[in-house]
């Protein structure tokens, strides 16, 4: 039987609290206090990721402009669950149930209302 290890999870001896390893800044240092954590299986500090944090952020895409394609864009979607077929077939007959129901009182309600 293998003991409990936390050895991969980064952690914050300041804040006294596990991090994970994506909140890590890619200085390694703690996104609350900014003190240096330890990193377990965090990203490490390297030439590019900090050339990155420092560049400056992309361009915004403007409404109506042709969007760029990828390779990655053109995967085809996976199909669609049963079970998600099944829980929109039943809330479609739920929410005609309750239609008829709001007709229904409707016509009680509202004197004169379609006589």
């Amino acid at each position: 039987m293998s003991a409990w290890c936390n050895g991969g999870v980064p952690w914050c001896d300041a804040c006294d609290r596990f991090l994970s390893p994506s909140t890590v800044k890619v200085d390694g240092t703690c996104p609350t206090c900014g003190r240096p954590v330890d990193a377990g299986h965090a990203h490490a500090p390297d030439e590019d990721a900090l050339a990155r944090a420092s560049a400056p952020a992309p361009a915004p895409v403007v409404a109506g402009a042709p969007a760029t394609t990828t390779e990655d864009d053109d995967e085809d979607m996976p199909p669609i669950p049963w079970h998600l077929w099944l829980l929109a077939a039943a809330l479609a007959v739920y929410l005609g149930y309750r239609a008829m129901q709001g007709i229904e009182w409707l016509l009680g309600v509202v004197p004169g209302f379609l006589r």
